[in-house]
């Protein structure tokens, strides 16, 4: 059961935070799957909702009134919203989960335990796994420009040795534990002590690499940080980036640039840079054919 902030004077095991943004129906069923993930836990809940238009926020007052709701009037970005809770938040751990993922039963308890039993660990993710059950890898080494490089340019499918999970992940096993730089935002438990030392998000960030800077900042404090297999929560890939897929490529490297500013050298910086003009140039090309070939199917020139 949830620890009810204005009923239970008691600090919750976990404080989970969920930012949401036009997935009404992804964060119901997000929801509903928390008490049986969580358990034997107690923990608090926050929606953060980013002026959802498809009534996600009253859904949640409506169906959830145990959560702590959020309703922004603006969008803010993912990591300025997840600030918005954790600033409140006053669990132990803390917890970091998309509205497009369902945990299975003791998924995040899981978490929450391993952290409990290994000081030494600043955050743990799953394993995550596709909306038909398949893997979806979770748990890499930093990026690096070339990586990116290779990666946005679509030449890494002509480089040797660059098509291997190990060549980005630093594995090719994800049914056993590991100790990777980075998980995803998707889900990530972080204990609150650690929070304290290092801060929060960035919010500079608005969308991508937050995580990723956040585990960076975790690694230069000392602490490990873990991929968990036993734990299994399923992803329903990008819910609510699908929407906005242009102007969300347009964040990613923006972001790629504000991540290498914080945590790269001047080289690193100067690469990054030549990988978004790159990046950019191939997404804007893709973009515009796109764009044609639906002016050519209106037209009837094209089937």
């Amino acid at each position: 059961m949830a620890d009810v902030r204005n009923g239970a004077a008691s600090i919750p095991d976990i404080s989970i935070v969920i930012v949401s943004y036009n997935t009404v129906g992804m964060l119901r069923d997000c929801l509903r799957s928390i008490p049986e993930a969580v358990t034997p836990y107690t923990y608090e809940l926050f929606v953060v909702d980013n002026n959802s238009q498809d009534g996600s926020a009253e859904m949640v007052s409506a169906e959830f009134p145990e959560v702590t709701l959020i309703a922004n009037k603006s969008n803010p970005g993912f990591a300025g919203a997840n600030n918005q809770a954790l600033e409140d938040a006053r669990g132990r751990h803390m917890l970091l989960l998309n509205p497009d993922t369902e945990a299975e039963p003791g998924s995040l308890s899981m978490l929450a335990q391993y952290l409990d039993t290994h000081p030494e660990v600043g955050a743990v993710g799953p394993k995550l796994l596709n909306t038909d059950g398949s893997l979806q890898r979770n748990g890499r080494s930093f990026p690096t420009p070339y990586r990116e490089f290779l990666g946005h340019t679509n030449l890494r499918r002509y480089m040797r040795g660059s098509h291997g999970t190990d060549w980005e992940y630093g594995r090719t096993d994800f049914d056993v534990d590991a100790e990777v730089d980075s998980v995803t935002g998707a889900c990530i438990m972080v204990p609150a002590a650690v929070m304290k030392a290092v801060g929060m998000l960035d919010d500079a960030f608005f969308m991508f690499y937050e995580e990723v800077e956040w585990c960076w900042r975790i690694k230069r404090y000392g602490k490990k940080i873990v991929y968990l297999a036993a734990s299994r929560v399923k992803h329903h890939w990008m819910g609510s980036v699908r929407q906005q897929s242009r102007q969300m490529t347009i964040r990613l490297f923006d972001s790629m640039l504000i991540y290498y500013r914080k945590t790269g050298t001047v080289k690193d910086r100067l690469a990054a840079h030549l990988v978004y003009i790159a990046g950019f140039a191939r997404n804007e090309y893709l973009h515009f054919g796109v764009a044609v070939k639906r002016l050519l199917r209106k037209a009837r020139l094209l089937r």
